[in-house]
């Protein structure tokens, strides 16, 4: 009988032996990953779709509704508002319960506000159903690039993690050609914006379907005890399982060695490198927003208005080149993230929205026309999103696992508060300054974030996150005195990189690994930086 048992055993340990080399192929864990980026990155396109589809939607409340200038104003605003106060709420959520589970309920929430919205016949209920889809935007895009940031290889995390803006901008044109189509097809204002807002329900429920072909963070299951089940994602993830299991222990030695990672650690930091992390992320959140770009994706019909085309469908259509033009500075801005690096793309996208609202503010006041007009927004829209990304990005690089998720949340609450903010007070600030004066304020923003980029924001490109972190703890001091004093950027980082390795060297310590890295002996050419 004994006999009968371990040949049993033996059996069923062949058995897991095959489900093992055959979930561990490169192509099935490359599977895997593509398949998180995907789903993960659709719920961007929850947020884009309804930034784009207001464009529309908004005039038809107004006429259908009846709506006031700040009842507009707080139906645009609102969601940003609401979701960047919960996402606080998203990090806690994402630490307790997972990112897969945290992500499901962001879907599910964002289509109930979208149902409440479509049900709505005045103000309050309306207004309702923006709130609970604001919750629903707030959790998605806290979790979303939390979760691909922790199962992307290293030398692809750039590209990969900001496919999650990119389909963000797919979904804000999705909504401007779905806002045209509907206006041009459907009759009265009602049934217009309720077939608009209706559409939204569906991605969610897509997202939802995916989930189920997701695996969860192997990092969050090493950080709350269950390591088997991070073992056996590990394997689906690293073709090798000798090399699985040593990633495995190398994160739990590092998520060991954090001995705190409450919101006080993040937002009250103590070590000069959390202190630089907190600086870096909360003002790339600012700094991507305050130029007011949602703001103009948000009223591109009033625009348009003041530009000389009086048809909403006409100012519908003419929005499309808009968000073509923000689309196509996504991605040619993604590609070059990991070749070129953070920073010239921040400087490049800082430095050009300046002057495109410059000129955008000169074509209002000089009344160029409308052809002049749209060249300027979309332009600017270009400009912008060529150094977008990297807001959602470099917050998820600065600090450690433990700290991440409440970084994240810290980050998204203040970007969304400051897009909010700006989206409630556009259509006041056009009447108190006019649409020149408007965009002249923007101008001088824009030009105050480029010098904030070029004196504070370090590069991150090709670092793993702990080498990302000792940048931060040990060069803040030379890496600010080498921009004033002439060395060039990078000649700095790449020593501070390299006097990590030579301590990592003689000290013994252990990095945190990247799902998918390689062994330095694997890689002839390996480098820190």
């Amino acid at each position: 009988r004994q006999g009968s048992h371990l040949e049993a055993q033996a059996e069923l340990e062949k058995a897991r032996m095959q489900d093992i080399a055959h979930s561990t192929s490169p192509e099935s864990a490359k599977a895997l990953i593509y398949r998180t980026v995907v789903f993960c990155s659709m719920t961007s396109m929850l947020l884009g779709y309804d930034v784009g589809i207001m464009a529309g939607a908004l005039p038809n409340m107004t006429e259908d509704l009846h709506l006031t200038v700040g009842q507009e104003e707080a139906i645009a605003g609102s969601l940003n508002v609401v979701a960047g106060i919960c996402a606080v709420l998203a990090g806690f959520t994402a630490d307790r319960l997972g990112r897969k589970k945290a992500l499901g309920i962001a879907c599910v929430i964002f289509a109930v506000g979208a149902g409440v919205m479509t049900s709505a016949l005045e103000f309050y209920t309306l207004f309702l159903g923006r709130v609970i889809t604001g919750v629903g935007v707030g959790f998605g895009l806290v979790i979303a690039p939390l979760y691909l940031s922790e199962v992307v290889p290293p030398e692809q995390r750039g590209f990969l993690v900001c496919l999650f803006d990119v389909v963000l901008n797919v979904g804000i044109l999705e909504g401007y050609i779905v806002g045209y189509l509907v206006q041009v097809t459907v009759d009265g204002a009602g049934a217009r914006w309720r077939t608009m807002i209706a559409i939204a329900i569906l991605p969610p429920v897509i997202i939802c379907i995916g989930l189920f072909w997701l695996a969860e963070s192997p990092r969050w299951l090493m950080q709350v005890g269950r390591e088997e089940e991070a073992h056996s994602i590990l394997l689906r993830m690293i073709p090798d399982e000798q090399r699985a299991s040593e990633v495995q222990s190398e994160i739990k030695e590092v998520i060991d060695a954090e001995t705190s990672n409450s919101y006080a650690d993040v937002l009250c930091p103590k070590t000069r490198a959390l202190g630089a992390a907190l600086h870096i992320s909360l003002g790339l959140a600012i700094a991507q927003q305050i130029t007011g770009s949602e703001a103009v994706i948000y009223y591109t019909p009033e625009i348009m208005r003041q530009a000389g085309i009086t048809d909403l469908a006409s100012q519908l259509l003419w929005a499309m080149p808009v968000g073509a033009a923000k689309l196509a500075g996504e991605l040619v801005s993604v590609p070059l993230l990991d070749k070129q690096g953070r920073r010239p793309m921040l400087l490049i996208g800082g430095s050009m929205q300046c002057v495109t609202l410059f000129f955008l503010s000169l074509s209002f006041l000089l009344s160029w026309g409308f052809a002049s007009t749209l060249v300027f927004v979309a332009s600017f829209m270009f400009f912008f999103e060529v150094s977008a990304p990297i807001s959602w990005l470099v917050p998820n690089e600065v600090y450690s696992t433990g700290k991440r998720g409440k970084a994240q949340s810290a980050a998204v609450t203040v970007n969304r508060i400051v897009s909010g903010t700006i989206a409630l007070c556009f259509l006041s600030l056009t009447k108190a300054l006019g649409v020149s004066g408007t965009f002249f304020l923007f101008c001088a923003l824009a030009g105050v974030v480029t010098i904030w980029y070029a004196v504070v924001v370090i590069e991150t490109k090709g670092m793993t996150l702990e080498e990302v972190t000792m940048v931060l703890s040990r060069g803040e001091k030379r890496i600010s005195s080498s921009i004033n004093g002439g060395d060039t950027y990078d000649s700095v980082v790449h020593q501070s990189s390299h006097h990590l390795h030579d301590e990592l060297r003689s000290e013994g310590k252990k990095r945190e690994p990247e799902i998918g890295e390689q062994d330095a002996e694997d890689t002839p050419d390996n480098k820190i930086s």
